[in-house]
């Protein structure tokens, strides 16, 4: 890969890694969805909750496409293609939106992607490495 690109990928992923930690800390009391659903504020948490899990599927869709799909094959304990479709349920589908699937989002799937974004992240690093 390009050292461009690779410093260009490289800082997605940062921006993706902002947003997981941004997620984590404002999450970080939220027990049920109930905390989502019960005050104007847990609404309020929902809607910045949504708008960040769209953000990082965007930008994983954008990796993707810059990479020709060459980069996420080699993380397959990730489902990329549902994160996806995450994002686009959220941008197209909005008001059908469950907020039980976002919680489950939250508290099952952010971590191990955070993992392997961090990993994808030390992979691109090592020096030598072309995996683009």
């Amino acid at each position: 890969m390009q050292s461009t690109l690779k410093e260009e990928i490289i800082e997605l992923l940062n921006t993706m890694l902002d947003s997981i930690r941004i997620l984590e800390e404002r999450n970080k009391n939220v027990q049920s969805v109930n905390d989502f659903l019960s005050t104007p504020w847990g609404m309020t948490l929902l809607d910045a909750n949504l708008m960040r899990i769209q953000f990082i599927g965007e930008t994983a869709s954008a990796i993707d496409k810059k990479t020709d799909k060459s980069l996420f094959i080699d993380y397959p304990n990730i489902p990329w293609k549902q994160i996806y479709s995450m994002r686009n349920f959220i941008s197209h589908q909005y008001a059908d939106i469950d907020p039980e699937m976002i919680l489950v989002t939250l508290k099952k799937h952010i971590p191990p992607l955070k993992l392997t974004i961090k990993q994808i992240i030390n992979d691109l690093s090592a020096s030598g490495n072309n995996k683009i």
